[in-house]
C-alpha cells in the first residue's frame, strides 16, 4: 500500500476542494457507508455539528462525542438498543446536510458494524471499514475529509474487534512463511500491514489469546500511525479539535474496550 510523504500534504484541505467534492458527490461515501447530510428539516445548511430537528444536542469535543459512543454502546450490549435517527422523519432530516459527530474506522467484519455496536443512526458518524481495520492512502483521505471543516468530527475511533480474521490469516501465514506472509491476490497487502505488528507482540497463552493481544497491538499501531502519515489529523489533534483512540470490540459479549491504549 501506498504511504504518504506527510511533508507534502497541507495542513488543511481546501474550502474549494471541499465544495467539489460536496457538489459532485452529496458527500462522501467512506468505505461500505454512504454518508448523508443533516438538517434543521428546511433548505437552510447548518454550522459544523448543530443539532437537527428531532435529534438530540450533537457532541462538540472529543469527550462528549466518547461517552455518546459508550452510552450507546452499553445499551446494545445489554440489548437495550434505541436505534435512534432511523426513522423515516430522521431519513428526511439528513436527505439535504450532515453534521456527524465522530468517525469509526473499523474491520470489514459483518459482526461490527459502528452503527449497530454504538446505538447510532443516520447521519450520527462517518464510517470506514477494511479488513484488519488497516490504512490505505484513500481511507486516509476519507478521515481528513471528516476531520476538516465543514464537519470538523471531533472523534476519530479505530476500531478492532476479537477473533480478527485479518489478524488470523496474518499471524497463520507467519508461521508458514515468516518472512514475507503471503495470501491469494491483493489480500497479500493487508497480511503485510499486519505482520509487522505481529512480530513485536509476545506470544502468551494459547492462539487465541496471541491474536487478541495483537488485535490490540494493531488498533495502537493504526492510531499511531494515522496520526504519523495525515499532517492534517495531526494538526486537528495539535489543536485539541480532534482526538483518536484506539478501541477494541469484543465479539462475545458486544462490550468496546476503550482501555487499548
Amino acid at each position: 500500500m501506498r504511504r504518504n510523504d506527510p511533508s507534502s500534504v497541507p495542513s488543511t484541505i481546501p474550502a474549494v476542494v471541499t465544495r467539489r467534492l460536496l457538489l459532485a458527490a452529496g458527500g462522501l461515501a467512506a468505505g461500505a457507508s454512504l454518508v448523508g447530510c443533516r438538517s434543521t428539516g428546511d433548505s437552510t445548511p447548518t454550522a459544523a455539528h448543530p443539532a437537527a430537528a428531532g435529534h438530540s444536542s450533537t457532541p462538540a469535543s472529543p469527550s462528549e462525542a466518547q461517552r455518546r459512543l459508550t452510552e450507546g454502546n452499553s445499551r446494545f450490549a445489554s440489548g437495550d438498543a434505541m436505534h435512534p435517527h432511523q426513522s423515516t422523519r430522521a431519513r428526511d432530516d439528513v436527505a439535504g446536510h450532515q453534521a456527524p459527530w465522530a468517525l469509526i474506522h473499523g474491520c470489514v467484519d459483518s459482526r461490527v458494524s459502528p452503527e449497530l455496536v454504538f446505538d447510532q443512526g443516520i447521519g450520527d458518524v462517518f464510517a470506514t471499514r477494511t479488513a484488519g481495520a488497516v490504512l490505505d492512502d484513500t481511507i486516509v483521505g476519507s478521515m481528513e475529509f471528516a476531520a476538516s471543516a465543514p464537519y470538523a468530527v471531533p472523534l476519530i475511533v479505530i476500531l478492532g474487534h476479537t477473533g480478527c480474521g485479518a489478524v488470523t490469516a496474518t499471524v497463520e501465514a507467519m508461521e508458514t512463511s515468516p518472512g514475507h506472509p503471503e495470501a491469494p491476490g491483493e489480500v497479500s497487502d493487508i497480511l503485510g500491514e499486519i505482520a509487522p505488528v505481529a512480530r513485536r507482540v509476545a506470544r502468551k497463552g494459547d492462539q487465541a489469546a496471541y491474536i487478541d493481544e495483537v488485535v490490540r497491538a494493531n488498533t495502537i499501531a493504526v492510531s499511531r500511525d494515522l496520526v504519523r502519515r495525515s499532517k492534517i489529523i495531526r494538526a486537528a489533534v495539535a489543536a485539541g479539535r480532534t482526538r483518536v483512540i484506539p478501541a477494541v470490540y469484543d465479539l462475545a459479549s458486544g462490550r468496546v474496550d476503550w482501555s487499548v491504549s
